[in-house]
């Protein structure tokens, strides 16, 4: 069961799969600060930019701005280089570049120091088309 949160008199929640795009629409009307304490758990949505729910999820995560950037350093971070891909692609890809600047050192790894399956998956060229935007 997913965690409901009262916002304004209505009750907003994280999605229950990949389809659930009736949550997404409620964190959405909420919009940001109310859907600050839900950025962690948020950025998995975006594993899989096939899902339904990964398009408006990337959009919540653009407008939380520099609040997300501990959310999505946590997958850039991490190891899942499907997950960086789409992350890359759709929330730090759109991200202001006073935004997106915060990224950059994970952006440089990326880029720089890519493992076999961030080659495979296209990560570190996009990390670094972000940071010849960032350059620009």
């Amino acid at each position: 069961m997913s965690e409901l949160v009262s916002f304004g008199g209505d009750e907003m929640r994280l999605p229950e799969d990949k389809f659930d795009l009736d949550a997404v629409a409620q964190l959405a009307a909420a919009g940001f600060p109310a859907i600050a304490p839900f950025l962690d758990d948020l950025v998995f949505w975006v594993a899989d930019g096939n899902w339904p729910v990964a398009g408006p999820v990337a959009d919540l995560l653009v407008s939380a701005g520099t609040d997300a950037i501990p959310a999505l350093r946590q997958v850039l971070q991490g190891s899942d280089a499907i997950h960086q891909y789409f992350m890359l692609l759709l929330v730090a890809n759109r991200l202001p570049p006073d935004i997106a600047a915060a990224l950059r050192g994970d952006l440089e790894r990326l880029a720089t120091k890519p493992t076999t399956d961030q080659i495979r998956e296209g990560v570190s060229e996009l990390a670094e088309d972000i940071l010849q935007k960032l350059r620009n």
